[in-house]
């Protein structure tokens, strides 16, 4: 009965999830008019998403399975348990990919390449303008501390005089021009500290 319940558990968790990234629903629209016809999107890609959405429920069905086999198995072998905090971490690559996506499903970044002036649309915000080359005061990296299925999670932490600006890795990932010359800016002009968690929640 006890392993039922379990089972159950597990289901009704992977419903939750594939209802919230996998059924279509309205999107609230961020973007507004920012008045420079030169600002080109910095973004992810649907295909970068779709990666990231497939290795990481291989990554927690791995986990989810070798939680329901500790348990079978652990009241018979006891020194099996030490392999209980594995199955945690590869079930908790879930919270940070959600917690990635939505990140960076809240935010659009335009980047005019031709003066760096950047400009952000929050959802959950007030936008924010600035400019690469003189409103950065310092940069972070912010990563897990392995791949899983190919998959590295983390983000950039920009600290401005306007406030905080937070990227996540799946926008670096895309490799469209005007990105990797985002990105390539700052990894040239700015001294970037990089700090290494088990879990890189935002």
């Amino acid at each position: 009965m006890k392993f039922l319940l379990i089972f159950a558990l597990v289901a009704f968790l992977l419903y939750l999830f594939v209802r919230r990234f996998f059924v279509k629903k309205e999107v609230q629209s961020v973007t507004r008019h920012h008045g420079n016809r030169n600002f080109i999107l910095i973004d992810t890609t649907s295909t970068i998403l779709s990666n990231a959405t497939r290795n990481t429920l291989w990554t927690v069905g791995i986990g989810f399975i070798l939680f329901l086999a500790l348990l079978i198995l652990g009241l018979k072998i006891k020194v099996l348990w030490i392999a209980l905090p594995l199955s945690f971490y590869l079930i908790g690559q879930l919270f940070v990919y959600t917690n990635h996506v939505r990140f960076t499903k809240d935010q659009r970044i335009y980047f005019d390449p031709t003066n760096n002036q950047v400009f952000v649309d929050l959802i959950k915000a007030d936008s924010i303008a600035f400019n690469l080359a003189t409103d950065i005061i310092q940069v972070k990296e912010v990563k897990a501390i392995q791949k899983n299925r190919g998959i590295l999670f983390g983000y950039y932490k920009i600290k401005l005089r306007q406030g905080q600006l937070i990227v996540p890795y799946l926008v670096e990932q895309n490799s469209a021009a005007t990105n990797r010359q985002f990105f390539s800016y700052l990894n040239k002009n700015f001294k970037i500290t990089v700090e290494s968690r088990l879990f890189p929640i935002i």
